[in-house]
């Protein structure tokens, strides 16, 4: 039996979140294994084929996990707000802790996904297990400003876990925080990109397409977005992109999530006279027909003020998958992606040279 521990893992069909994770336990279930999650949620227990889902009872906390993004909430945000997310992160981590411990005595092994707090929990409860820790990017920012985090890299090196990050990139930043190469320090490395569930982000027949298009309403070229409505991911900057475009050529713009950036994005989009549609929080099946539908997938993602940038998007390699043209910022992860032939690095938080390159997409 195989142990996992992550913070956001899908509450239902529908919901995206920490989806790759649920793509990576298929994965083991398919292989014939039995498995254990453990993830942020409201003290539920489900159970489905092999894989058994435990949600640690914690109030509010899954929000830090589920909307707008733990980072944000551990770093920006009101004092106070910022204050209560650090209390509901260690009130959950305290709660992780045990469920782990009580269960770990019938795992065979165990996997982490960030680092920050599931890595830790695991090399806690678990030392004695082969562990697999996945770094996907915020969670090793999130350990670069804790205090002592050099520190907590460089211990969880010495446990001997293998870390999987999800891009050289990542694996370098990590590096950097330690000190020196993880593998000096005791540990095993791999880069391994998170999986995309490829039965869902696929190539679809040209009539499927069609009648995709005719289902969601889309009459014209249209440009698609997904992730939480977040600073890091750079909409703000794709709006205003659309808007250099001259009226008569602004594609329908599509940006699929939620989170706090929605009202300025509305607010923005009608001053820039852009026709932008948010349908909200979609499931993976829904955002596979949404790339299906579109012309244009854009991932306009930034550096932020204090460091951050994000890991390698799992998202725009599903749009890829899908069979889209794609635009995307050329930061962190996405460097990697560089060569592929429908992908398009452009230079960040630059409105004129992504306007230049979505027009030269509809042509």
């Amino acid at each position: 039996m195989i142990g996992v521990l992550c913070t956001s893992y899908p509450r239902s069909p529908d919901d995206h979140a920490g989806s790759f994770v649920r793509t990576r336990v298929r994965a083991l279930a398919a292989e014939g294994q039995t498995v254990e999650v453990i993830a942020a949620g409201q003290g539920s227990e489900t159970s489905q084929g092999t894989v058994r889902v435990f949600r640690v009872p914690t109030a509010g906390v899954a929000e830090i996990f589920y909307a707008g993004g733990a980072p944000e909430a551990l770093e920006g945000g009101v004092p106070g707000r910022r204050a209560r997310a650090w209390l509901e992160a260690v009130h959950f981590t305290a709660g992780m802790t045990v469920l782990a411990a009580r269960r770990a005595a019938g795992w065979s092994a165990v996997e982490s996904h960030w680092l920050v707090p599931s890595a830790f929990v695991a090399c806690a409860v678990a030392p004695h297990l082969h562990h697999r820790a996945h770094a996907h990017g915020g969670d090793v920012f999130l350990l670069a400003r804790v205090p002592g985090g050099a520190s907590l890299a460089r211990l969880l090196c010495r446990s001997g876990a293998e870390l999987v990050f999800a891009s050289a990139d990542l694996r370098d930043r990590f590096a950097r925080l330690c000190g020196d190469a993880p593998e000096a320090l005791g540990a095993r490395t791999c880069v391994q990109p998170a999986p995309c569930d490829s039965s869902l982000f696929r190539l679809r027949p040209v009539v499927e397409r069609h009648g995709l298009r005719s289902r969601l309403g889309l009459e014209r070229f249209t440009v698609l977005a997904a992730g939480r409505l977040v600073p890091i991911k750079g909409y703000d900057v794709l709006v205003h992109a659309v808007g250099h475009l001259p009226a008569r050529e602004r594609p329908t713009l599509v940006i699929a999530g939620s989170g706090p950036e929605e009202p300025r994005l509305r607010r923005l989009a009608a001053a820039c006279a852009v026709d932008l549609r948010l349908p909200g929080l979609v499931s993976a099946a829904t955002l596979a027909e949404w790339m299906a539908a579109t012309d244009l997938f854009v991932h306009p993602c930034r550096s932020l003020s204090n460091g951050r940038s994000e890991g390698a998007p799992v998202v725009v390699r599903e749009a890829l998958a899908a069979g889209l043209p794609v635009i995307a910022s050329a930061l962190g992860g996405l460097l990697e992606l560089a060569g592929h032939e429908r992908l398009t690095l452009v230079v960040p938080e630059n409105p004129s040279a992504l306007a230049a390159k979505i027009a030269a997409a509809k042509t």
